[in-house]
């Protein structure tokens, strides 16, 4: 069976999806907080000539003036929610989950998967957002809460952990999920990323399949016989 198939028939049969994200998935959507692209020198070219910003997250982490630093985080805001503008990556993901129990864990801090009609009592943000969620604040503390709680509700059935562009040597995400995989001998995982970033726990490798290359691809190709 194909890693395409195999995943087909993995979504198909799981009722319920555990999303994990991070940055592949934004970088699939044309959002790279890494990267001194078109869109950074659009919104950020004056940080880039005063201070030799390359990138948002390294202006976010910037040790610079503090007024000048709230300018930054404003055009942050600007950049990745106010003049943000839903896109054809989420409608597919959502399709993809259509009918089906999901959670969504993600240290992406830009608020897309909200602002794509994703249910917001069904994400948790673990690294807070730019819409004013900070980690332990009482909200964030609820949303983990809820997780747990889908964790604990679903702890027999067939649960696909959907990973979705996390770096493979990430313990914040990545690790914990797939040891909750490893614990949870009814789960599968499905992870999608650059060849480079494919990491698999051994003790899931007979439940795991990979896809890799482009995000949006793949979910096209999914869907085309999920539906």
């Amino acid at each position: 069976m194909t890693s395409i198939k195999q995943a087909q028939e993995m979504i198909k049969n799981s009722p319920a999806i555990l999303i994990s994200a991070s940055n592949g998935l934004s970088i699939a959507e044309g959002y790279n907080i890494f990267a001194d692209d078109e869109n950074f020198r659009k919104y950020f070219n004056e940080f880039k000539a005063l201070y030799g910003i390359n990138g948002l997250i390294q202006g976010v982490f910037a040790q610079i003036p503090e007024a000048d630093h709230n300018v930054f985080m404003s055009k942050v805001r600007q950049y990745l929610i106010d003049d943000y503008q839903p896109t054809s990556v989420f409608a597919d993901l959502k399709e993809l989950v259509s009918g089906k129990d999901y959670f969504v864990v993600t240290s992406n801090a830009d608020t897309h998967f909200q602002m794509n009609g994703f249910d917001e009592d069904k994400i948790f943000e673990v690294e807070g957002n730019f819409d004013g969620l900070e980690m332990k604040s009482s909200t964030w503390e609820k949303q983990q809460e809820r997780f747990e709680k889908f964790v604990a509700d679903h702890k027999n059935d067939n649960v696909l952990q959907l990973e979705l562009g996390i770096g493979a040597r990430n313990q914040m995400i990545k690790g914990p999920l797939m040891k909750l995989v490893a614990d949870n001998p009814e789960w599968q995982y499905l992870t999608m990323n650059m060849p480079q970033e494919i990491n698999v726990l051994p003790d899931i490798e007979d439940r795991a399949a990979t896809l890799t290359g482009d995000i949006g691809a793949n979910f096209q190709q999914l869907l085309l016989e999920v539906k």
